[in-house]
């Protein structure tokens, strides 16, 4: 059999301009200005070459009125006035930075307005990206992920008493942990090495290794920022910019589902920086089954572990460092191996974006999706020197189908999806935003979902190195193509529209109502619609992998031209519980989880773990398994039996200064918070004041009663590290009622009350008997189903 043809995603064609920039310039692996008018570019010839180019750039914006620039001399701008009807209607190009920023402030004087970006004029990003728009190039061209250098960065640092603080004197580094993706890896520092002597080395062999990119987990919450001050503490520049310039940082926050994460971004003149916690997180929107977010949990659940890694708890690295230094350097060389493997497997979507996208590589890493569809489109409107809409104000009324019909333990279960919903409608019913005057919208969509799909197809024959590398392209493709429908809906795009968003979502809500009642006239039980796919119990006859995707194919073939149902996977059985809140019991025994209703990332770990594993004896229908667990974690609790105190710790993040929450408490605009009172202690304590989104850890130790009731949780709240084994003071009440709570969960799956609380309390004289509780599931007929607003 020959080898399968991979796609070329860089052949000839107008639409591939539009995707990849009109320049094909390869191998550009960093840039970044020189001066007010410079930009320097950096190109990586081989694995130990990279040249560098200084090439001029004209920073522009694009604005409403020209008018607007009357307060500017006419020899400091060159314009353009653009085709077409849109609001921005000039181009408008400097000579230099300063000429830029001047002209800025007098269109702000001009609109008569305060604002840093007044609505008269857009601006296309920073210096690197507007270099990137103008010239149509793009970093990585002609380049596969394997061919930059990636360096891994991990600090050790020794810290007597609670968690490390970078003020704290005595808190310094002792270990810096190097390797990179050419094998190589290096330990610095030992026992009696001065700690400005650790960072010297470091520094000197990062710039000898001279990294494309700089990775770590947790880089920019954790080491990045202790680095930077054990520098600024022993007066050595961190000089780590290609051109020997310091870092530069600023406040960045990203959006991970619900949550955001507040940080530091940080640019390095020439290099990237990565943060692979910020990539497993990503990872885990969609998948939602990590069970933490650390370095360690993240490898075991991708089996990226080394073998006979070493483990020490964070709380031990002192001890360790004192008594058995051997096995903190084992420890720390073993946490940059599975950053490297972390960041090679999540990494390479990103990659394969930034061939595409005019912004450089760490800034698409912690750009949203909107953000990176909108430079596609200004890029193209650019280069055809055509005016530029402006949002439209309003907001989107219809959104996703979603809905449960069935609850409790059904079985076994079909997933049946849309394949790419959004995306097929969008191609076969002609939607197109109205401000997208070029076309572009329908141009880059088909030409990306035609990529994506040459792509998948050749991976089905590629060698497992090559199958790698196109499932990273085609990750790379489908992140662009979800960012389509996403983009119209969002007020703030340059080519939002409501309407078309609307008629996509309308359209999608359809299809899934015409899936439900196809597999119903069939005999099949609708259990739950979920966005873009519909759960089902297969027709009575309908069983095994086979019967089951012909019956699937048999949905497809009846749905409208060009919508195709695909075969989404298959389970023994199902929990249902509430809308886009379920879980699924794989054949293999696998758990996979939808919602955070079931299992809260915002609780204890034995929590997680007792409603993880409740939920497992529950689709086995093992209610006596069920039992068994219940009394085995009182059991637990009552016998202080933890395997540290990571088992019942509350981690927090906080939201706002303790300046603002005092404020806020004293108005009554909130009451007094555990995680505020604690990072008020360790303050008190360290003399250093948390900042946002730092995170606090504590437990709620004797004297609190109740996880429920009215409670004053805060008063008794200690932090992590003051807990002592050997003398254990957590509220055994408190985490027996947190139990109790948590049970709570289950209730809806028993026929009664009092069975449920048969289940879920200690045996009396007579016993357990485990016959006398019923399971229950409840069912409602989809076609009786009405849309939530009758109007």
């Amino acid at each position: 059999m020959s080898a399968p043809e991979t796609p070329d995603p860089l052949a000839d064609g107008e639409d591939t301009a539009l995707l990849y920039g009109h320049d094909p310039a390869e191998r550009i692996v960093a840039l970044h200005p020189v001066g007010p008018s410079r930009m320097r570019l950096y190109r990586r010839r081989s694995p130990t070459e990279v040249t560098t180019e200084d090439v001029p750039v004209h920073p522009f914006f694009f604005l409403s009125d020209i008018d607007l620039l009357r307060g500017v001399s006419r020899d400091r701008f060159q314009f353009q006035e653009l085709a077409g009807p849109g609001f921005y209607r000039h181009l408008v190009a400097f000579p230099d930075r300063g000429s830029y920023f001047d002209a800025l402030r007098s269109v702000q004087r001009a609109a008569e307005t305060v604002k840093t970006r007044p609505d008269e004029v857009y601006l296309p990003g920073g210096p690197e990206q507007q270099y990137l728009m103008q010239t149509g190039r793009t970093l990585f061209k002609g380049m596969a992920f394997d061919e930059i250098v990636r360096l891994q960065l991990d600090l050790e640092v020794y810290s007597p008493s609670g968690f490390p603080q970078a003020a704290e004197p005595e808190h310094r580094i002792i270990l810096v942990a190097l390797s990179d993706s050419t094998g190589w890896s290096r330990l610095v520092g030992a026992p009696g090495m001065d700690e400005a002597d650790v960072i010297r080395e470091t520094l000197d062999l990062v710039r000898e290794r001279d990294p494309d990119v700089i990775e770590g987990h947790n880089i920019l919450g954790f080491d990045w920022p202790y680095l930077t001050e054990r520098c600024r503490r022993h007066g050595i520049p961190l000089t780590l910019g290609r051109d020997g310039s310091t870092p530069r940082s600023f406040p960045s926050t990203m959006r991970f589902a619900e949550r955001a994460l507040e940080f530091d971004a940080v640019e390095i003149a020439g290099r990237h920086v990565i943060d692979t916690l910020h990539q497993v997180m990503a990872f885990d929107v969609v998948r939602r089954d990590l069970p933490n977010y650390t370095l360690k949990g993240a490898a075991r659940y991708f089996g990226f572990a080394p073998e006979g890694r070493t483990y020490v708890p964070g709380d031990e690295i002192a001890h360790v460092w004192d008594t058995d230094p051997e096995r903190l350097m084992a420890y720390a060389l073993d946490d940059a191996t599975e950053t490297e493997r972390l960041a090679r497997h999540l990494s390479g979507s990103t990659f394969y974006l930034t061939q595409m996208v005019p912004m450089p590589y760490g800034q698409a890493a912690r750009t949203g999706p909107a953000a990176k569809i909108e430079s596609l489109f200004v890029r193209g409107y650019l280069h055809a020197r055509h005016a530029l809409p402006r949002p439209e104000v309003g907001s989107q009324m219809v959104g996703g189908y979603t809905d449960v019909f069935v609850t409790g333990v059904v079985g076994p279960v079909v997933y049946a999806d849309v394949e790419s919903l959004y995306p097929s409608v969008m191609l076969n019913y002609g939607v197109q935003p109205k401000g997208d005057v070029l076309g572009l919208f329908p141009t880059l969509l088909r030409r990306l979902t035609d990529l994506r799909f040459e792509t998948k197809h050749a991976m089905r024959d590629a060698e497992p190195g090559e199958r790698d590398e196109l499932d990273a392209r085609q990750s790379a493709y489908k992140i662009v193509i979800n960012s389509f429908y996403g983009n119209m809906g969002f007020g703030f795009a340059l080519f939002n529209d409501f309407a078309e968003a609307d008629r996509v979502a309308a359209t999608g809500q359809e299809l899934l109502r015409q899936i439900m009642r196809l597999a119903r006239e069939a005999g099949a039980q609708v259990v739950e619609v979920d966005t873009d796919g519909v759960l089902f119990v297969p027709p009575e006859g309908v069983e095994g992998e086979e019967a089951e995707r012909a019956f699937v194919r048999a949905l497809s073939e009846q749905m409208p031209d060009g919508i195709r149902i695909g075969f989404d996977g298959r389970f023994r059985r199902m929990l249902s519980y509430k809308k886009k809140n379920y879980a699924l019991l794989g054949y293999d025994g696998h758990l996979k989880f939808k919602g955070s209703s079931l299992v809260s990332r915002s609780s204890e770990r034995f929590g997680r773990a007792f409603v993880r594993e409740g939920i497992r004896r529950l689709l086995e229908e093992d209610v006596q398994g069920l039992h068994d667990l219940y009394l085995a974690h009182r059991r637990q609790i009552e016998a202080h039996d933890w395997a540290g105190v990571e088992s019942f710790q509350r981690v927090e993040t906080l939201k706002t200064s303790l300046a603002a929450y005092d404020r806020a408490v004293e108005a009554g605009e909130r009451t007094r918070a555990a995680a505020y009172e604690v990072a008020r202690a360790n303050t008190a304590r360290t003399g250093r004041a948390p900042g946002i989104g730092d995170r606090v850890a504590y437990y709620i130790a004797e004297g609190n009663r109740t996880a429920s009731g009215p409670g004053r949780v805060f008063e008794t709240a200690a932090p992590a590290s003051a807990w002592d084994p050997d003398a254990p003071d957590e509220s055994t009440a408190f985490y027996l009622d947190r139990l109790d709570q948590l049970a709570t969960r289950f209730e809806p799956f028993f026929e009664t009350p009092a069975q449920f609380r048969l289940v879920f309390s200690e045996e009396d004289l007579f016993g357990f008997d485990a016959e006398a509780v019923r399971l229950v599931v409840r069912e409602r007929d989809p076609s009786e189903v009405e849309d939530d607003v009758p109007f």
